[in-house]
């Protein structure tokens, strides 16, 4: 509910009104944009798109849930959704958007920014490589060159759509 995340945002800069507030939405709302503003609003710092997918896995056999969370999906199957939460919600706000969401290498990283996050996480893929966020850092400046860029910089906000 937008005017709950307001009034929890709003709560949270009146408690710590010298530190960053970023927060972090979900993408299981209906109008991720419409969250953002709220946020930005009632004076969040930034946002960060996105956490876990409501979502579920079976096993047939065992008759158990495939998912250690039971209800939650994280990692690269939530990149598309991740992407245009980003999207989305970098067009509504003038904070900064932190994108998450099955970044497992530099490209995936680079597509982040390309729909307008000014920064990334790497979160899932930890779990599989503890240095993958390590290893992605590194391999930005290749991946920025095989596209023609000096910098991710270069490359934020630059999704076209024609």
């Amino acid at each position: 509910d937008p005017k709950l995340a307001a009034a929890v945002t709003a709560a949270v800069r009146k408690g710590a009104p010298r530190k960053h507030v970023m927060v972090k939405l979900s993408p299981n709302v209906t109008d991720i944009a419409l969250m953002a503003r709220s946020v930005e609003d009632a004076g969040a710092d930034s946002v960060s798109c996105i956490n876990t997918l409501l979502g579920m896995a079976v096993d047939l056999r065992t008759r158990r849930p495939s998912l250690a969370n039971v209800v939650g999906l994280s990692g690269p199957a939530i990149k598309p959704v991740a992407l245009r939460c980003v999207w989305q919600a970098a067009q509504a706000v003038k904070i900064p958007v932190v994108g998450m969401g099955g970044i497992v290498s530099a490209e995936d990283a680079l597509e982040f920014i390309l729909v307008g996050a000014a920064a990334v996480q790497v979160g899932t893929a930890n779990f599989m490589r503890p240095d993958s966020a390590f290893a992605l850092a590194a391999e930005l400046p290749a991946a920025c060159e095989r596209l023609g860029a000096r910098s991710p910089a270069e490359l934020r906000g630059a999704l076209r759509m024609d």
